[in-house]
């Protein structure tokens, strides 16, 4: 279809030229050779002239015309093509738009189900921490209470041992002695 329109608009220009050229040459060499005096081929050949500037005004007009109505198409076209393209980058502009908004929202849950995560497991260590600090705690204070019971137990040893040993230093005191 685009080399049928070239050629009309190639063609047509051409077609044009050569149809006025041809008819003026034809005309020309027939008024030559016809037999008339020179005043009647003279107002012949003007006559033939005029004719044919009438016709070429008129030509020239038509495809002046022609060639306005070819142009509002192509604008009417260009415009057209100019609001579909506006179209098409706004609606990708959005889908662009919409995408961006999608993949921050998920950035955004991703990176608060993350969070959500490590404060779950930064809660379980400390909880298993201060389950480890009370058990510490709780044989800390079992040791303790097993020494203090040691030392009591070792107290209350010495204590019998010196009783023992006074009651025995005094039963030597009251034996004669022999001496």
């Amino acid at each position: 279809m685009a080399d049928n329109e070239n050629t009309e608009k190639s063609g047509g220009g051409g077609f044009f030229a050569g149809l006025l050229l041809g008819g003026t040459l034809g005309a020309l060499l027939a008024l030559l050779y016809a037999p008339h005096k020179g005043d009647d081929t003279r107002g012949l050949i003007k006559q033939k002239a005029d004719d044919y500037s009438d016709l070429a005004k008129t030509k020239a007009a038509d495809l002046s015309d022609t060639a306005k109505l070819k142009a509002m198409e192509i604008s009417d076209q260009a415009s057209d093509t100019v609001a579909s393209a506006k179209a098409k980058a706004a609606e990708t502009a959005d889908t662009v738009k919409a995408k961006a908004n999608e993949a921050a929202d998920t950035a955004k849950s991703a990176a608060n189900d993350l969070s959500a995560r490590a404060t779950d497991k930064a809660d379980t260590a400390k909880e298993g921490a201060q389950s480890f600090v009370d058990k510490g705690k709780a044989l800390v204070d079992d040791q303790k209470a097993s020494v203090t019971d040691a030392v009591n137990a070792g107290k209350q040893a010495a204590r019998e041992k010196k009783a023992e040993l006074e009651a025995s230093v005094n039963t030597d005191d009251t034996t004669p002695s022999a001496g």
